[in-house]
């Protein structure tokens, strides 16, 4: 019995360690475009930290949209551009991604509500080292 309590505390320390926040990771300039159609996008930078990570999902509040994902823009054999859902985005340690018009972004699904300049979105990125962030994005005439 002292046995198996010792072993459920080992995991649970070693659980814990694996899912600590990664307070070196950082997000900055975040941002998003006035939309009035069914989909908008947000735009943001990510500056790795101190270990390789990887953004996993990205998620909104149902009043902003049904649902956001990380996309990507690519163009298409037959020259037209598409967008495709990317699993994860790969932060190397120390490196910054850049999510932008035309390359990686969020998409954010089926808006409540149009955008509007001067809105702000609160978007939740969460990383596969258990690492979440919260950041608000402006809405802007760009």
């Amino acid at each position: 019995m002292r046995k198996t309590f010792a072993l459920i505390a080992v995991l649970a320390l070693v659980a814990g360690a694996c899912a600590e926040d990664d307070a070196s990771l950082e997000i900055t300039d975040a941002w998003s475009r006035a939309a009035t159609g069914p989909n908008g996008a947000v735009y943001l930078t990510i500056e790795g930290g101190d270990a390789d990570a990887a953004l996993e999902s990205v998620s909104v509040s149902t009043d902003i949209a049904a649902m956001a994902q990380i996309h990507q823009t690519v163009m298409m054999d037959d020259g037209t551009m598409s967008m495709t859902m990317l699993p994860e985005v790969e932060i190397p340690a120390g490196s910054t991604v850049m999510m932008v018009p035309g390359g990686v972004h969020v998409m954010l699904m089926e808006l409540a509500e149009p955008l509007e300049v001067g809105d702000e979105v609160d978007v939740t990125l969460t990383f596969d080292n258990g690492t979440e962030r919260t950041v608000t994005a402006e809405v802007r005439d760009e």
